[in-house]
């Protein structure tokens, strides 16, 4: 929780923001990526967002650009840019009424679809000129694996500590990466596809990234309104499907992935062919694993320890993670 000075602080930049005279300011939420706070104001309510200082991300840089495009372009459902601070790094949006959404149905994922191809479609020449690459961008299967190796390689670097994570990292990770790295690149030379050359500008797409029903919020029309735009850029159009289908926070039905799965195909038949995918979603599921298993490194944990995220013990968080890296794994690669 933020100390009262601190809070004092975030009010004050409120009270410089704002349009109208701030009646109070109160956290939404920690122990993330960023803080969230609700202004109070006469006449209406904001929302201040406060961005890290120490991600080489510039993720305030990212999400500026994203809503600039959606405000100019037209696309509703997100928050519009009020007033910002670069130099203390906040900035004030318009806020957007909604409660969290408990259970994904199956319009709430036809919802994400459509909003994916809402960007596609309004993608113009001054977007392209504009926005940069997505966060960790997936443009071949070289930054993939790239991807996949950095962090497999922090990973490696504590495993000694943890005898049942050992296990799990030399029995199930690196041998599910040799294997699915192989097929993979089997497919593509079958497919007479470059495996380590990046996907033409023309055939890439804008995605949100971090994208799913934790960045989303229920309106009293049950309609969607979309949040958190932070990683947002340029990305093969694959990479929507393997960030939304597979992401941890959501537990998605089969007929929910399949469903995700078939509109973002029938959008994008000339890039998102099906055989494509299929050789490459093993290799997302390693990079989500390595995603996944971050809360094992000793800083991650400092990290969310300082940003008063409401955790329980470390053993219990990282025996879970390691649960739920090996149940996305043993979808793409089940051990003999």
């Amino acid at each position: 929780m933020l100390s009262s000075q601190s809070l004092d602080a975030v009010l004050e930049v409120a009270r410089r923001l704002s349009p109208t005279p701030v009646r109070r300011v109160v956290e939404l939420r920690r122990g993330q990526n960023n803080r969230i706070f609700r202004v109070e104001a006469e006449g209406g309510d904001y929302a201040l967002k406060r961005y890290p200082a120490e991600d080489k991300r510039d993720r305030m840089r990212a999400e500026l650009a994203a809503l600039a495009f959606f405000a100019r372009r037209g696309i509703g459902r997100t928050p519009r840019v009020v007033a910002l601070e670069p130099e203390t790094r906040h900035v004030l949006l318009s806020w957007m009424e909604g409660e969290p959404i408990a259970q994904v149905s199956e319009a709430d994922v036809a919802a994400f679809a459509d909003f994916q191809i809402e960007l596609d479609s309004a993608i113009d020449e001054r977007a392209r000129r504009e926005i940069g690459e997505a966060s960790e961008a997936c443009l071949s299967g070289r930054r993939i694996l790239g991807q996949i190796g950095g962090r497999f390689r922090r990973l490696a670097a504590v495993k000694a500590e943890m005898p049942q994570f050992a296990a799990f990292y030399d029995g199930m990770l690196v041998p599910a990466l040799e294997a699915l790295e192989a097929q993979a690149r089997r497919d593509y030379a079958r497919l007479g596809l470059d495996f380590d050359a990046d996907l033409p500008a023309e055939r890439r797409t804008l995605i949100a990234s971090d994208f799913g029903a934790h960045n989303a919020l229920r309106r009293a029309d049950g309609s969607l309104a979309f949040l958190d735009f932070e990683y947002f850029g340029w990305d093969d159009p694959a990479t929507s499907i393997a960030l939304f289908v597979m992401h941890p926070a959501m537990r998605l039905s089969a007929s929910q992935k399949l469903g995700y799965r078939r509109r973002m195909i029938e959008h994008f038949p000339g890039t998102c062919e099906a055989d494509r995918l299929a050789a490459l979603m093993p290799l997302y599921a390693l990079r989500w694993c390595g995603i996944i298993l971050n809360e094992l490194l000793p800083e991650r944990w400092r990290h969310r320890l300082v940003s008063g995220a409401e955790l329980g013990g470390w053993d219990e968080v990282r025996q879970a993670q390691i649960e739920k890296a090996r149940r996305l794994l043993e979808e793409f690669w089940p051990p003999c």
